[in-house]
């Protein structure tokens, strides 16, 4: 019997616990809509507007009662967190998507209104004097645009390109021929070119020469160059020659089958100079070699040096001679054993001066 007024007594308590909280449940929601009455709202959602009626406290409750997201850049007003009052007007404005590009980077901002100036500040691009965009700076933009700047820069190069000095040879007849000497050093001049370079993004585009000065004028080199030939005898001495001249040489001699005289008759020896003939020194040539004229020859010294005489090699124009003539000389010798050995030979001739 105890046992049986147990069971029904705990029954009891249960039902009335589910009464109560169905009941607290009841007066809670009752109190809300004591609390919060019933709102008509307005809703714009980037111009499209629905009325709605709802009990919702805040903003933010009926963007969630229905779903509604808010994207990069959108606005809404009243703030989210913001009181309904009735006839609170809920306006969201939608972002768009607009594409900044500069220095070789894209940017794509989420604006709701602005200019194409508006957006570089955004984008924290600076515009520079030079640069350009492709869209007017205070044209209100629209969604997709490509706000694209084009940079634009200029350098002013400067070269140096040397200029060669002149190399002047001047004569010295002071100095022998093969020899010479530096009068003045050269000195490269210097000339500067300006050129103006564009680039465009970095890409060079055009090339414009501004200008080319001499800032430095060269100077010549001056060269002595000598003009006096010189060769060097038997005895190991120079002696200065105007020309050298390939001659055909014959040889003869005072004797009796040369001269037809005898070394007792009167002229025997004497050459056209008057003076008279010596072995080793006298020749004779053609008129248009003056008497007197002074000649070196090689030849005749090795000839010489055959034989075991030491010449200088030097003689003087002494005589004529009938056959002498054009490119033809006459060596004289001591005796006709002499002249038939030498015979006729090629040799070459320098005049001393």
């Amino acid at each position: 019997m105890n046992s049986h007024k147990r069971g029904f007594w705990s029954r009891f308590v249960m039902v009335l616990l589910i009464v109560l909280a169905v009941a607290g449940a009841a007066t809670a929601k009752l109190t809300r809509f004591v609390q919060d009455p019933i709102k008509q709202v307005v809703l714009d959602d980037d111009g499209y507007r629905v009325e709605i009626t709802t009990y919702d406290s805040s903003v933010e409750e009926v963007l969630n009662r229905y779903k509604i997201t808010l994207g990069p850049g959108d606005e809404i007003t009243p703030a989210p967190e913001q009181a309904l009052q009735n006839n609170t007007e809920i306006i969201i404005t939608r972002a768009m998507p607009v594409t900044v590009e500069a220095d070789g980077k894209k940017e794509v901002l989420h604006v709701t209104r602005g200019t194409a100036k508006d957006m570089l500040e955004k984008a924290g691009v600076k515009l520079r004097e030079m640069d350009y965009i492709n869209h007017p700076m205070q044209q209100q933009v629209k969604p997709y645009d490509h706000i694209r700047v084009t940079r634009m820069d200029e350098e002013m190069i400067i070269e140096t390109e040397a200029i060669a000095y002149q190399v002047i040879s001047k004569k010295n007849n002071q100095m022998d021929e093969g020899t010479s000497k530096i009068v003045q050093e050269g000195q490269q001049g210097e000339l500067e070119r300006r050129t103006l370079v564009t680039y465009q993004d970095g890409v060079e585009i055009d090339r414009k020469l501004v200008s080319e000065q001499v800032t430095k004028e060269p100077v010549d080199r001056i060269v002595e160059k000598g003009t006096v030939k010189r060769i060097k005898t038997s005895r190991g001495d120079y002696v200065r020659y105007s020309k050298s001249k390939k001659m055909t040489a014959t040889a003869y001699t005072a004797g009796y089958e040369s001269t037809g005289k005898s070394p007792g008759d009167k002229g025997y020896g004497i050459t056209s100079s008057g003076r008279k003939s010596k072995p080793h020194h006298t020749i004779a040539a053609s008129k248009d070699i003056p008497i007197g004229t002074k000649v070196y020859i090689p030849e005749l010294v090795k000839f010489w040096a055959q034989r075991g005489v030491s010449i200088s090699g030097i003689f003087t124009v002494e005589d004529r001679g009938g056959a002498i003539s054009g490119n033809k000389i006459d060596i004289y010798m001591e005796d006709t054993s002499m002249t038939r050995s030498w015979g006729r030979r090629k040799v070459t001739v320098y005049f001393i001066k």
